[in-house]
């Protein structure tokens, strides 16, 4: 089951205004507002703003409320973030793109690295 992150089917059931045409308005599938209603995709922040224009509701009302506690977790990350920028490695490197120019990308393994520092400090704090 996906994660709820909005209430547009709430939003939706509470208005006279049919998915179909809704849909038709926003001209996307019907289907797409299936995904939006079950949380299996999400609206852009643009297309979130439509549907609440549509519907005459807040775009908080479309927006589901998800507390967390305050862990530290930010200023952890930012001070492994300079730790790991005093070792020497770097943000950014050089990587062939599909014609074979370099481009500039972010380091895989810094990237890496501060992933499993999150998890490795939420699986402390839990």
């Amino acid at each position: 089951m996906s994660k709820k992150i909005n209430n547009i089917k709430k939003a939706i059931k509470d208005s006279p205004l049919q998915v179909v045409a809704l849909a038709l308005y926003l001209d996307v599938d019907d289907t797409t507002i299936s995904k939006w209603n079950s949380n299996t995709a999400q609206p852009s922040l643009k297309r979130l703003d439509e549907v609440g224009e549509i519907l005459e509701v807040d775009n908080v009302e479309l927006i589901e409320s998800i507390p967390r506690n305050s862990t530290g977790l930010a200023q952890a990350l930012q001070n492994e973030y300079k730790r790991l920028l005093k070792s020497g490695m770097s943000i950014k490197i050089q990587s062939p793109d599909d014609n074979g120019d370099l481009k500039e990308i972010n380091n895989p393994e810094f990237v890496r690295a501060l992933q499993k520092f999150v998890a490795d400090y939420r699986n402390e704090k839990l």
